[in-house]
């Protein structure tokens, strides 16, 4: 098991915890309660992810620190 991850590994997390939080979005939203259940939380958060994916798909480094 490997226990230290490089920036490579970062890149891929992040992108790929958003593809599963695009997949998700709607049970995410059906979970929203607090502070009013406005349900569009998962839908919210998918957006914002997809904003910091670009960055990381733009980025040519792959040093954690810049990730």
């Amino acid at each position: 098991m490997q226990k230290i991850i490089n920036g490579t590994m970062l890149k891929a997390m992040i992108i790929t915890g958003a593809k599963l939080l695009e997949v998700n979005k709607a049970n995410v939203d059906a979970l929203n309660v607090f502070p009013v259940p406005d349900g569009d939380t998962g839908t919210n958060m998918s957006l914002t992810i997809q904003s910091a994916v670009k960055e990381v798909v733009n980025s040519s480094s792959n040093k954690i620190a810049d990730i």
